[in-house]
């Protein structure tokens, strides 16, 4: 997975692969029939394990804003780490992209509740049609793939200018005077060019 993320899916072969684990190409169909079944074990595995985390995160997390700060240094960190070709390049295994589609349509009633527990914690309004508020961050996100905008911007500015701009609109006085703060902290701003 480390290779594809930093080189791309495509441009890793299976002989790239069988020398970074140091065991025989054919070690590795005896495993797996093609690459896009080792991409999908791989992706599987590491949704299970973020999952894990995140889970871990929400338990010891006092509030919703700790918890949406902590997925949101996660996800930087993981953009930096990974060549953007990768995410026009897993569009290409329909296998990965359906496993991808299911996952997040059973996370849907999660983040549903997740959104009703930031209304009754007091950081996000509630007057909000939180249905239709996740539709739009669905739209939003399958925009920023469709039209590759992490070609053109780093995906951290995508986030920033994006997902936090609609994620302010949903929030109270009090959930903004987070973000506001966490916003301005040295290490989220954005290092001069």
């Amino acid at each position: 997975m480390t290779l594809f993320a930093n080189k791309g899916i495509n441009r890793v072969k299976m002989d790239d692969i069988a020398n970074t684990l140091s065991i025989s190409k054919r070690t590795i169909y005896e495993i797996y029939s093609d690459k896009e079944e080792l991409l999908f074990e791989g992706v599987k595995k590491y949704r299970a394990l973020r999952s894990e985390h995140m889970r871990l995160i929400s338990f010891s997390s006092d509030n919703v804003m700790d918890i949406i700060l902590h997925a949101y240094m996660l996800q930087v960190e993981e953009f930096k780490r990974t060549n953007p070709v990768f995410y026009s390049d897993i569009e290409r295994y329909p296998k990965v992209m359906e496993y991808l589609e299911n996952e997040h349509k059973l996370t849907h009633s999660e983040f549903l509740n997740f959104l009703h527990r930031g209304v009754n914690e007091g950081y996000f309004l509630s007057d909000i049609n939180y249905e239709l508020i996740m539709n739009m961050f669905d739209a939003l996100g399958k925009y920023i793939m469709s039209n590759q905008l992490y070609m053109c911007y780093s995906m951290e500015e995508v986030f920033k200018n994006i997902v936090f701009v609609s994620l302010r609109g949903i929030c109270t006085v009090k959930g903004v005077e987070v973000l506001d703060r966490f916003m301005s902290c040295p290490m989220v701003k954005e290092p001069k060019k």
